[in-house]
């Protein structure tokens, strides 16, 4: 029979509902919605439990305190560290006192019975086995991550499906009453299905998948995720890629969390999270490169031109990071190997402004070459309050282009940047210099020409023109300066803390508060 907790493998006899109260009150406590704060507490925890050193961190704040609550709960006195530890680091705060009453009645009240799950005969486990055993060459690592979605995973690798399949069998069932393991095999029908050879084993998967669906009564539930599975398939796959976001730390106002995503292979968007590191600004490119390097490892075997992202906060848009340098020695610029985009950290944590920055992000893979709305500033005949109001109403202008660097530029570029953001312009391109260069918006129309999903190649190529330049040309050329937002709003990755009151701005509280 199966059954379990989220991945705490047979360990812990709490009761569901003290640990949903512990989750909520530690998620409560000053200060720990940043990643920071959190290595903090585990550290000073680990000195009285040296068993939680290692608690996976996933960078978000509920399912790093879940991990917490977690390892606290399998220890005989665990809870009454937690609380010990607390009172070290948020003494006197409402949450901790909470935490330590229920820390004292769990040590006087006997262990309940473990709720039990659904589950499924061991001969109906060992029919699906069997038919997932031949499949050695599909991706399990993607699909454990498709298949339980926002669940915590094991800290350690997978090495096939049969050990995907052992892992979601301990697994609660989801909020819409389907086991895991069920999603799982509709996610590799999804991989299977149109390929000949395996028509046999995808008939037999939906057939199995069906039965088990009947028996408790889920049909209508299978039936949805079968749905949603199709149209992520029917979406338009993601390129390999590494995604890094920096974020100012909250507890050192001179230091950034570097995070980093990784997409081995195109396909369904389905990043895999890497670990968080502190960094001061002048330490992220050689952070860069090492990751870089570290995802090469992973690419090998695999060809391909993988992309390389980069979620900024408002004020580092401006950062040169495609000449970032990778590579033996750390000599090569990125932008010589991969297309590098910027990202918007601010308006992927602004949900208010997603569904604008959708429209427009469709309009401009619909259309044969892009619009771009350029910046006025300094014309004769330039009206502010006309240019932000005509890019408002017209969701047709997907990008927006600046003479001169917006974030450097006293005379509004700025603003006219942060109203782009806003409105949900995912394209911008800019130029570094701060006078204006007569040939930088001739060189950028013919970029924004074509098919928009190609845009970053086409960047990528300009800027390897400028670097193989003549040694006179090379520091001159546009490319050598050229600076392009190319944000896909259906590619999102996964952050921490909470939005804040400020999540309504486009350019955002979060950073400018110091939160992560």
């Amino acid at each position: 029979m199966t059954g379990g907790l989220s991945f705490d493998e047979g360990h812990g006899t709490h009761a569901p509902d003290l640990r949903r109260e512990l989750v909520e009150q530690l998620c409560a406590v000053p200060g720990l919605e940043a990643p920071g704060s959190r290595s903090l507490l585990i550290s000073m925890l680990a000195e009285r439990l040296p068993e939680v050193r290692d608690v996976p961190q996933h960078g978000r704040t509920r399912l790093d305190i879940l991990e917490i609550v977690r390892s606290c709960l399998r220890e005989p006195h665990g809870l009454r560290e937690l609380a010990d530890t607390l009172s070290d680091y948020a003494p006197g705060a409402t949450p901790v006192r909470e935490i330590r009453r229920l820390a004292d009645a769990a040590a006087t009240a006997p262990p309940p019975l473990p709720d039990l799950l659904p589950v499924l005969p061991e001969a109906e486990l060992r029919e699906v086995r069997a038919l997932l055993a031949p499949l050695r060459h599909l991706d399990a690592l993607g699909l454990l991550h498709a298949a339980a979605h926002e669940l915590p995973l094991p800290a350690r690798p997978v090495t096939g499906l049969d050990e995907v399949l052992d892992l979601l069998t301990r697994v609660n069932a989801r909020p819409d009453g389907l086991l895991p393991v069920s999603v799982l095999v509709e996610h590799v029908i999804n991989e299977l299905d149109g390929s000949e050879p395996h028509r046999p084993t995808v008939t037999a998967l939906r057939e199995w998948n069906d039965a088990q669906a009947a028996k408790l009564l889920l049909t209508r539930q299978l039936a949805a995720v079968r749905a949603e599975i199709a149209r992520e398939a029917a979406a338009r796959p993601a390129p390999a890629c590494l995604v890094l976001q920096l974020c100012r730390s909250g507890m050192d106002p001179d230091r950034y969390t570097l995070s980093h995503w990784r997409q081995i292979r195109p396909g369904p968007w389905r990043p895999a999270r890497g670990e968080d590191r502190l960094v001061t600004l002048a330490e992220v490119p050689a952070a860069v490169g090492e990751l870089v390097g570290r995802t090469e490892e992973e690419w090998a075997g695999r060809p391909g031109r993988p992309v390389l992202e980069f979620f900024l906060p408002f004020h580092l848009l401006d950062h040169p990071v495609e000449w970032f340098a990778s590579g033996s020695g750390l000599t090569t610029p990125l932008c010589l190997t991969y297309p590098v985009v910027l990202r918007s950290l601010d308006r992927m944590r602004a949900p208010r402004h997603h569904r604008q920055w959708h429209n427009r992000w469709q309009r401009m893979l619909d259309a044969p070459d892009t619009v771009c709305h350029w910046d006025t500033t300094g014309q004769r005949d330039h009206d502010a309050v006309r240019w932000s109001s005509k890019l408002a109403s017209d969701e047709g202008l997907a990008s927006v282009g600046f003479d001169v660097p917006p974030l450097r530029d006293g005379a509004g570029s700025r603003a006219f940047l942060e109203t782009a953001l806003r409105v949900g312009v995912p394209l911008a391109v800019w130029d570094r210099r701060p006078a204006p260069s007569p040939d930088f918006r001739r060189r950028a129309r013919k970029l924004l020409k074509g098919k928009a999903v190609e845009l970053p190649q086409r960047a990528k190529e300009l800027r390897s023109e400028a670097a193989t330049a003549a040694a006179r040309q090379r520091d001159v050329h546009p490319g050598r300066h050229l600076a392009v937002l190319f944000d896909d709003p259906n590619r999102l990755v996964d952050w921490s803390g909470s939005p804040g009151p400020a999540a309504g701005s486009a350019r955002g509280g979060h950073d400018d508060e110091g939160e992560t």
